[in-house]
């Protein structure tokens, strides 16, 4: 879910479904417009559109699938068919976060992310997002590992809780993805290490032990 507008909630969505890739079969499912979405060149392979009116594409290990335009009722697909063992990834940009938080959809049996920048106004807009959500949730952090003091400081109690009990996954911010976006390339290191942390945090038996143990011991691009 994306904590505010612009948090990078595609691109880490991407980076943990990558993460949870390496251990089983996941499906990376965009639910934004076409015009909106973050995840359009993603797929390195495309496969057309399904009878249920969703875009599939692969990537890798992926499955992706994104939202084709919409009927003329406005209604929202149903999710597509999956493998009863695969794991689901929604990346629910800020559009989709704000449907579903006015909406009385229950999000209980999910695990949830929240993404945000690391600067003040962020951080204000994702703590009201976790007092909503009111489940626990872990957080991404696109920024430096390091936060600067206003962004410390501007922390509510949800966002300070998870950083005290370390659910906050640091996510190093990208110049060339800022430019070019998601694209069928790999992800930077640095930020595929981070999506592998996330993996470890939100769903650790889907991923492989020796990942485990890298995103414990820091191995992985630096991640702690």
């Amino acid at each position: 879910m994306a904590g505010h507008a612009g948090a990078g909630a595609s691109t880490v969505a991407l980076a943990l479904a990558e993460g949870l890739a390496e251990g089983g079969r996941v499906q990376l499912v965009d639910y934004s417009e076409p015009a909106r979405s973050g995840l359009a060149a993603a797929p390195t392979i495309e496969l057309g559109i399904d009878g249920a009116g969703w875009r599939c594409g692969r990537r890798g290990r992926l499955d992706v699938v994104r939202l084709a335009p919409r009927s003329a009722d406005g209604a929202l697909p149903r999710l597509p068919e999956a493998d009863a063992d695969a794991t689901v990834v929604v990346d629910a940009g800020w559009s989709t976060t704000c449907a579903l938080l006015d909406s009385s959809t229950s999000l209980a049996g999910c695990a949830l992310v929240v993404v945000t920048r690391v600067t003040v106004p962020a951080v204000r807009q994702a703590e009201h997002v976790l007092a909503t959500v009111g489940a626990e949730a872990a957080v991404a952090a696109v920024g430096p590992a390091r936060w600067p003091r206003l962004a410390e400081a501007s922390c509510g109690p949800r966002l300070r809780e998870a950083r005290s009990t370390g659910q906050v996954v640091p996510v190093p911010f990208d110049q060339r993805l800022q430019i070019a976006g998601l694209t069928g390339d790999r992800l930077p290191k640095a930020v595929a290490a981070a999506g592998r942390a996330l993996a470890e945090l939100v769903m650790p038996a889907a991923t492989p032990r020796h990942r485990r143990q890298a995103a414990r011991t820091g191995r992985a691009g630096g991640i702690r």
